[in-house]
């Protein structure tokens, strides 16, 4: 909770956001290389999940240095330790940082919905749910910043009192919209923590791969105890507000942006797969081992390739091989297998997901009259 007597949450807002900004920034850089340049469909370059994270995370920067800059003007000080000039960025500042920041912690949920959608492949009904609520938790978040500006007329006297004539609406209306907006969101993060988990226990992928990405997923409802903090904060920090508005801000801004940053984080994670498989193979002595069984598997190949032939045994070999020495898909690149005419409609679309073999047969039919001797016979020669 905020804490009336700490003189100032400036400089500690600063140290956590950009702590958090810089470790959200390495994850978010590890996944786009993952994207680019690890596993199966790296060709198919970034998708939509990424780049909404992309933008997320710009946003964040951007909330950052102006939380900064507001702190150069006094924003977490007490109000009675500011001068009229600094009083008044300070204020001006905050009703910026606070219009900005909302979007920070509430568009990161739909590079969640586009992150399923990659996993799960999820059909249209699904999709119209997930995407009516993240729209209708933005329609709530523009309200909110809109609110920020317009609860007081002229803008101006939102931060600068000494304007004649200026009035300002009730601090409720600000407060209840504060309230549900936060509560929505802290719902939509449990619900997109939680929700996807039976299916992707059902996805056509190793059960160890499944579990990962279930957890990786299920990480983001620490967004949620996030958000509830705030929500048990807000009363206290609007009561604050009416008689020293700039202390408590910079305490909501950090568990808002928190939020925000556990949804890129948590988003981020299933994208890793590939990457730390490859930093595993490299860094153990894995390869070591598989080098060596795969020497002597080539070897004990070479001998079935000169005793079944040529055509044979480099069929054999491609297969073995394969199935031996073959990568692993992507954790977040395999859809949802719900039929046996979805894995038929796969193979037919991704040939080089597996193996392929493809037989001829033919059937011969002979009509053997009564008495007839048909054992075959040796042709005799004379």
């Amino acid at each position: 909770m905020i804490e009336l007597e700490k003189d100032e949450y400036s400089s500690f807002a600063n140290q956590v956001l950009w702590s958090l900004f810089g470790i959200t920034t390495v994850i978010v850089g590890l996944r786009i290389v993952a994207r680019l340049h690890f596993g199966p469909r790296r060709r198919a370059g970034l998708g939509l999940d990424d780049y909404i994270t992309l933008f997320c995370l710009i946003l964040s920067l951007v909330v950052s240095i102006l939380v900064t800059i507001a702190s150069e003007y006094g924003l977490g000080r007490h109000v009675n330790e500011l001068n009229d000039d600094e009083r008044i960025h300070a204020l001006k500042y905050n009703a910026i940082i606070n219009a900005v920041l909302i979007w920070q912690f509430s568009l990161p949920k739909f590079a969640i919905i586009a992150i399923l959608k990659r996993i799960l492949n999820y059909g249209i009904k699904t999709a119209v749910l997930f995407w009516a609520l993240g729209i209708t938790s933005q329609a709530c978040i523009l309200a909110v910043s809109i609110w920020w500006f317009k609860q007081c007329d002229p803008v101006e006297f939102g931060w600068d009192k000494s304007i004649k004539g200026g009035t300002c609406a009730d601090i409720k209306v600000m407060s209840n919209l504060a309230y549900f907006t936060s509560a929505y969101s802290a719902f939509l993060d449990i619900f997109f923590a939680f929700y996807p988990i039976p299916f992707i226990m059902r996805l056509n992928m190793p059960l160890r791969d499944r579990l990962a990405v279930a957890t990786a997923l299920s990480l983001s409802s620490l967004a949620f105890v996030a958000s509830v903090i705030k929500l048990s904060a807000l009363g206290q920090a609007f009561a604050i507000s009416a008689t020293d508005p700039t202390f408590p801000v910079p305490y909501l801004d950090i568990l808002g942006m928190s939020e925000g940053y556990i949804l890129m984080i948590c988003s981020s994670l299933p994208a890793l797969g590939p990457l730390f498989r490859a930093a595993k193979g490299r860094l153990t002595s894995h390869d070591i081992s598989t080098h060596k069984s795969n020497a002597n598997v080539g070897s004990s190949l070479h001998s079935l390739h000169k005793s079944f032939g040529n055509s044979k045994g480099q069929r054999l070999t491609d297969e073995m091989e394969g199935s031996i020495g073959g990568n692993s898909s992507s954790v977040d690149d395999i859809p949802l297998v719900t039929s046996p005419m979805s894995l038929m409609r796969t193979s037919s679309t991704t040939p080089e997901s597996g193996i392929q073999k493809t037989m001829d047969i033919s059937i011969t039919s002979e009509i053997v009259s009564p008495g007839s001797d048909s054992r075959p016979r040796r042709a005799q020669i004379f």
